[in-house]
């Protein structure tokens, strides 16, 4: 499609000729395909009868119905097995065949078909037909079991990547068939199109609701029949024709015109949590019934139980990121990890933020039963099942598809595993390719109207896996960024539409100076009270040079650490060799002087220059430099840091540093004399004292930065003026800070008993 074709078709749809452009830069390069896109329709979905298997597990399940056999549903316990079991179980109800439902206990039952299981569903149920819904393709000598020992006759409907053997029965799975047929259902995408095939077109439109939110959980590609499915499901999950358990559950959690991210952080989770604490069982009703009582008790739970995911997922992630602090990022091109204690319920959450934070492949296990469990996730561009199933030997189960994987293995062959795993991608993979790219579709100067561009943007929804966000750039020097009532989240309003950053508080300073930053962010389009904005959310934003002299404030909190360690002294070309390789060394500069002059030698000795990523989603360690940091945090996962300034004190960089790490001081301490300029007299260190115990007062502060904002209203003190004064207060055991700062009135001290006062001052 020529430039002339796009112009003529942003014309007639009425949307930015850019977009036309990134939709055809997609592989959308006909007329044809990008309205078939971007108005998607059911007549669109593929005929149902194209797919290998589909009409004799009809022609079965019908047979079932028609001589009144009972029938037995065994889904999965995640929000897409929950969800396919659900529509199954409806139709079956709406036309007066009673079905059973049975989802196993992650905890006791582990993933998948179970013998045990199955002996006791043998013992509690009567059922002549199993159907398996999101599991059962590779359960191979339980569907024998169950088929020979047990005398169920099977039926598998799954949708993850099939093994080298099939099970002995009739198989609905959209892999097992050609590139003719849309291959890339989920669990309850298929559940759908059986009842497509069983009651017609009309009878499946019913469940779209369901069948959306479990494509959108599941995160399969949204394109294509998936596309199709969740676009329909949206519209009727807006137009309150959804079921009610559905409304309830939206209404709790949600706010306005539900998109496909309500759906993947907001209600998804809710529906998984029960499954990942205990029961999920306990979910199916949410679908299945119309109690007002019952709902609300559920809707309840759901809402309780996602809380103490949140928490135990916080957790745990914390406690991967602290033993990643040791982990040799040179030579893995996997993250591995395990520990008995861990809870399975959310190891597979855990592994996704840590694959997008360190760009790499994850997987991490805990002890259930006599085996480890694992739950992996994996990076575009990397098909991790491929690498699993190559380890086949190594495990005792396993599954999955291209970007997450389950896995079963002995105590005594995870090590073997971690080896093998990772040499079969380093064989396959150089190590550049986990250097996250800061990718963006469209640069922000190119946007005419961003309202019009997010008009047209709502066209591109659901986004999701397969069809991300537009991302857009933008260049920013020195923005004013508010605070959001007391949250600490900010935003910057200009007159077609505002930034927003979650958590980015602690940034505002940064965001103000005149150092140039390209922010990337995705753009929609919101309403608020009748008047219509487009919204960009900032996802990081980086600064790769410095041309200003930043703050000191970042290098005077250090001071706020008491104690002495010895750092080892270095030589500036010593310093230098420490950075060849692409991982494990950081440099941390805080005056300008120091960052271009090591900037200038590095470039020199290796013929490309080190980058400041200043504000980034990614935790990579790679060789780098950072000037002025406002967190220390990601220095934890460098073998080497190197201070290119000497610290007022040395304590802080201990904290953050992995055990193995090592500290370097090239000894510039020629910072210590451009920070007296700040340095405060008793006068006003009186003055801000003062302020600070007026301001206290008011109310409480937990951040510095809040701190001096709600003083700076009413007094003309500099940051660094401010901070200089809060940290010698702080040495002085005047200012403390628990959960939150406050003055500790029994404190009688001089000014010149504070150590930090007298470095600096002589």
């Amino acid at each position: 499609m020529n430039k002339e074709d796009m112009q003529m078709l942003s014309r007639q749809l009425s949307i930015d000729k850019k977009l036309i452009e990134i939709l055809v830069s997609r592989g959308y390069d006909t007329q044809d395909k990008i309205y078939d896109f971007l108005y998607p329709s059911l007549d669109k979905l593929t005929d149902i009868h194209c797919y290998n298997g589909f009409d004799a597990v009809i022609a079965r399940i019908k047979r079932a119905v028609d001589e009144g056999e009972s029938i037995l549903l065994y889904g999965d316990y995640d929000c897409d097995g929950v969800c396919g079991v659900s529509i199954l179980y409806n139709y079956f109800k709406s036309i007066g065949v009673h079905a059973d439902c049975f989802l196993p206990n992650r905890h006791s039952d582990g993933y998948g078909i179970s013998v045990d299981a199955l002996e006791r569903l043998a013992e509690n149920y009567y059922s002549d037909l199993l159907i398996s819904v999101d599991c059962g393709i590779t359960s191979v000598e339980e569907v024998q079991y169950a088929r020979e020992t047990l005398g169920f006759d099977v039926i598998v409907t799954d949708h993850h990547e099939a093994g080298d053997t099939l099970p002995d029965c009739l198989i609905f799975n959209p892999k097992l068939s050609g590139e003719n047929c849309f291959r890339d259902l989920c669990g309850a995408g298929v559940a759908l199109r059986i009842v497509e095939g069983l009651g017609g077109r009309e009878e499946m439109e019913k469940y779209l609701d369901i069948a959306c939110i479990a494509t959108v959980a599941d995160v399969v590609p949204l394109v294509g029949d998936n596309r199709i499915i969740a676009h329909a499901g949206l519209k009727k999950i807006n137009s309150l024709q959804a079921r009610r358990g559905i409304k309830m559950l939206v209404k709790s959690c949600a706010d306005g015109e539900i998109t496909s991210f309500d759906i993947g952080f907001k209600i998804a989770p809710r529906i998984n949590s029960l499954g990942r604490m205990g029961d999920a069982n306990g979910v199916l009703d949410l679908f299945c019934t119309d109690d007002n009582f019952l709902l609300e008790n559920i809707v309840k739970e759901l809402n309780e139980s996602n809380t103490k995911r949140v928490q135990l997922t916080n957790d745990l992630t914390e406690a991967c990121f602290e033993q990643l602090k040791d982990y040799d990022f040179e030579n893995n091109a996997a993250i591995i990890l395990s520990n008995a204690y861990w809870d399975d319920g959310v190891i597979g959450i855990v592994a996704s933020r840590i694959a997008d934070a360190f760009n790499r492949p994850t997987i991490l296990m805990t002890r259930c039963g006599d085996v480890y469990k694992g739950s992996g996730r994996s990076v575009k561009g990397l098909n991790i099942h491929k690498y699993v199933t190559e380890c086949a030997g190594l495990l005792t189960k396993f599954g999955g598809h291209t970007m997450a994987c389950g896995l079963s293995i002995k105590e005594q062959d995870i090590e073997k595993f971690k080896e093998k795993f990772n040499s079969l991608i380093k064989s396959d993979f150089d190590m550049k390719f986990f250097v996250p790219s800061k990718s963006y579709d469209l640069d922000a100067c190119e946007v005419e109207n961003f309202y019009e561009m997010g008009r047209g943007l709502k066209l591109l929804e659901p986004c999701g896996e397969g069809n991300p966000r537009i991302r857009f750039k933008e260049r920013i020097y020195a923005k004013e960024f508010k605070q959001i009532t007391t949250t600490s989240h900010v935003v910057c309003k200009d007159e077609d539409r505002e930034l927003l950053m979650f958590n980015g508080l602690k940034y505002r300073e940064f965001l103000a100076e005149n150092t140039p930053k390209d922010c990337y962010y995705s753009l929609t389009l919101l309403s608020f009270r009748d008047k219509n904005y487009a919204q960009g959310k900032i996802n990081y934003f980086s600064a790769d040079s410095v041309d200003g002299q930043g703050d000191y404030s970042s290098f005077i909190m250090t001071g706020l650490f008491s104690g002495e360690e010895q750092l080892t002294s270095i030589s500036a070309e010593d310093a230098l060799l420490l950075g060849e390789g692409k991982y494990t060394t950081c440099y941390v500069a805080y005056d300008i002087d120091t960052y271009k002059d090591f900037l200038r030698r590095y470039n020199d000795k290796y013929g490309y220059i080190l980058t400041d990523n200043r504000v980034s989603s990614h935790t990579v360690p790679l060789t780098k430099i950072f000037f002025c940091p406002i967190s220390l945090k990601e220095l934890g996962y460098y073998k080497n840091i190197v201070l290119l300034d000497k610290p007022l004190q040395n304590k802080i960089f201990s904290r953050v540093a992995g055990k193995n790490a090592k500290l370097y001081c090239v000894g510039n301490d020629g910072i210590i004399k451009k920070i007296r300029a700040y340095l405060p007299d008793y006068q006003t260190l009186s003055k801000i004292f003062l302020a600070i115990k007026f301001a206290l007062n008011e109310r409480d502060f937990s951040n510095i930065s809040d701190l001096y904002y709600a003083i700076a209203k009413r007094e003309k003190i500099g940051y660094n003026e401010f901070v200089l004064a809060a940290v010698v207060l702080a040495d002085l055991g005047i200012l403390k800070i628990a959960s939150k700062f406050y003055i500790d009135p029994s404190v009688k001290t001089k000014l010149a008993e504070s150590k930090i006062y007298r470095l600096i001052e002589g």
